[in-house]
C-alpha cells in the first residue's frame, strides 16, 4: 500500500488496532498502581513523561524500527522475555506493598518510574511495537504515525483522569485494587515471558 492508498477506513482499523495493543483502560488502574503513593502533581507529570516516552518509542520503531532489529540480530521475542521480567519485578513489588515509588527518594529518581515499567513496557510494550511494525510493513509509514498520535492523545486523556476514578473508590476501594491490578501485572509478566519462550522454541525448531 502506497502512502496516498489508504482509506479513511484503513486509518481508522490501524488506530484500533494500535488502541488495543496499547490498552489505555487497562492500564488506567495500573499506573495507578504503580503511582498511588505520590502526590497528583507527581503522578501528573509520571503521566506526561510516560506519554512522550512511549510516543518517541513507537516513533523510532515505525521509522527504523525493522532496520535496527536486523542490524543486531533481535526479535520481538527478546522484547517480550526482557519486559516480562520488569513487569513481574513490579508486580510482586505491588503485592508485598512496596513500589519504586516509596524505595525512592529524590524526585527525579521517583519520576524515572515514568521511563521503565510504565512508558515501556506497559505502553510501549511488545504488542505494540509489534503492531507499529505491523502497520509499517502492511500499509505505510503514514499510517503508522498517524495511528501512533491518535493513540497518544487518546491515552494521556485517559491516564491522566486515572486518579478521578479511583478517588471515588475511597481509600480502601483503591488499595485493593492496587493488589489486585499487582496480580494482574505479574500475571501479563508470567503471559509475556512464556510467549517469548515459546517464540524462541518455535524459531529454533524450525531452523
Amino acid at each position: 500500500m502506497l502512502l496516498g492508498e489508504a482509506s479513511l477506513v484503513d486509518y481508522l482499523q490501524a488506530i484500533a488496532l494500535l488502541f488495543i495493543a496499547v490498552d489505555p483502560i487497562g492500564n488506567a488502574p495500573l499506573f495507578y498502581a504503580v503511582t498511588s503513593e505520590l502526590p497528583l502533581k507527581t503522578r501528573k507529570t509520571i503521566v506526561r513523561k510516560s506519554i512522550y516516552a512511549a510516543f518517541i518509542i513507537l516513533v523510532s520503531f515505525a521509522v527504523i524500527g525493522d532496520i535496527v532489529l536486523y542490524h543486531f540480530g533481535l526479535t520481538l521475542a527478546d522484547f517480550r522475555i526482557a519486559g516480562g521480567i520488569v513487569l513481574f519485578l513490579y508486580g510482586i513489588m505491588g503485592i508485598l506493598g512496596q513500589s519504586e515509588a516509596t524505595m525512592l527518594g529524590k524526585p527525579e529518581e521517583v519520576e524515572s518510574i515514568a521511563i521503565v515499567p510504565l512508558a515501556t513496557p506497559l505502553l510501549a510494550g511488545p504488542a505494540s511495537i509489534a503492531t507499529v511494525l505491523y502497520l509499517k510493513a502492511t500499509g505505510s509509514i503514514s499510517l503508522a504515525l498517524t495511528s501512533i498520535l491518535t493513540n497518544t492523545a487518546i491515552t494521556y486523556i485517559m491516564l491522566a483522569n486515572s486518579d478521578k476514578l479511583m478517588d471515588k473508590m475511597g481509600k480502601s476501594g483503591s488499595i485493593a485494587l492496587t493488589k489486585i491490578m499487582s496480580m494482574i501485572l505479574t500475571v501479563i509478566a508470567v503471559s509475556m515471558i512464556r510467549g517469548g519462550i515459546e517464540e524462541v522454541v518455535i524459531r529454533l525448531k524450525n531452523h
